[in-house]
């Protein structure tokens, strides 16, 4: 079986407001563009989408997209796919998890990161296929700059990759039901 589902990789997402979404003309894709020297000197921060991967299934789930957020555990539930995620994460000195995006099945397996250590989230890697009559992420790897974590899940069905491209994941965002349905990243 093959899927014709495609993973598309740094749209440019201007900050302040959230609501200012721009698709990135300038890259080639490979890479973000240079900050303009020019330009004012209140200038939006930059976040680049990546993603989603994975089913059109569940419910819409998104952290938020701030370049200055820093992750700092990523809890997983998986089984045969991947159940569930939720996300401790760091923005403006203040510690927050996001709610459960997922089902309560699975095994729990935590990735956590070596703050003291500056380990950060540099990309996130997977499969989505068919699980239950639904295309859903099957399993989910995590490279930091120091070490790789998982796979958590079965690894079957398409892989993907989204990389931060010498940057850092800043957030995640979803959709969600029963599994993880998809799966996309804030890099910043």
């Amino acid at each position: 079986m093959t899927f014709s589902k495609v993973c598309s990789c740094w749209k440019l997402l201007y900050q302040w407001p959230l609501s200012w979404v721009k698709k990135n003309s300038e890259s080639d894709g490979s890479h973000p563009p240079a900050p303009d020297e020019t330009s004012h000197a209140r200038k939006p921060s930059v976040v680049y989408t990546c993603g989603p991967c994975g089913g059109a299934g569940g419910s819409e789930r998104n952290m938020g997209a701030d370049p200055g957020t820093r992750i700092l555990k990523v809890m997983v539930r998986h089984g045969l796919a991947v159940d569930a995620i939720r996300i401790l994460y760091r923005r403006d000195g203040r510690d927050d998890w996001t709610d459960w995006w997922g089902g309560r099945g699975g095994q729990l397996s935590e990735v956590v990161l070596d703050d003291e250590r500056d380990e950060y989230l540099a990309c996130m890697s997977g499969r989505y296929g068919i699980c239950g009559g639904h295309l859903v992420i099957r399993s989910l790897t995590f490279a930091t700059n120091k070490r790789t974590y998982g796979p958590f899940g079965v690894e079957d069905g398409a892989p993907f990759k989204l990389d931060a491209g010498g940057q850092r994941i800043v957030g995640f965002f979803a959709r969600a039901g029963h599994f993880l349905d998809a799966i996309g990243v804030y890099t910043a």
